[in-house]
């Protein structure tokens, strides 16, 4: 991980894989960034089912070594949007302890740039539904409602 200080980290590119993906839900919270292009990243993705607590279900990030993750990679082009996104991933850099999600620099592979910013999971255990095998959000989810 680089170092990086809190005012600089929307300038870093960020990596999505789930429901801010084009076509997806929450996509419309980064419209107006640069699509960069595709990659992948280390990881695992895990289904967390939708539930009564859960309006609809979406994947979790979890560390994975040798296995990859489809993502899309963005330039952001404000702080604000980055703050968005923190809201929507329950990540309170002030509180990482019960931050849902952490934000992290991670390694691109085989995308257009080396490192980006991506959410992983830091939430309960106990939620956690399948694993996505393949490693990728929208094929698993397919036209249904998750």
């Amino acid at each position: 991980m680089t170092d990086r200080t809190a005012d600089d980290a929307w300038r870093i590119p960020l990596a999505v894989y789930g429901t801010l993906r084009r076509g997806d839900r929450n996509h419309r919270l980064i419209e107006g960034a640069t699509f960069l292009g595709a990659g992948t990243v280390e990881g695992t993705l895990r289904h967390v089912p939708a539930a009564p607590v859960r309006e609809y279900g979406f994947p979790v990030l979890l560390d994975g070594r040798g296995e990859r993750v489809t993502v899309e990679l963005y330039r952001v082009d404000s702080p604000d949007v980055l703050d968005a996104l923190d809201a929507l991933e329950n990540y309170d850099p002030s509180d990482e302890a019960g931050s849902e999600f952490l934000r992290r620099v991670v390694r691109v592979f085989d995308g257009p740039v080396d490192e980006a910013q991506i959410y992983r999971y830091n939430g309960p255990t106990d939620v956690l539904g399948q694993v996505i095998g393949g490693g990728d959000w929208l094929a698993f989810r397919g036209g249904d409602d998750f």
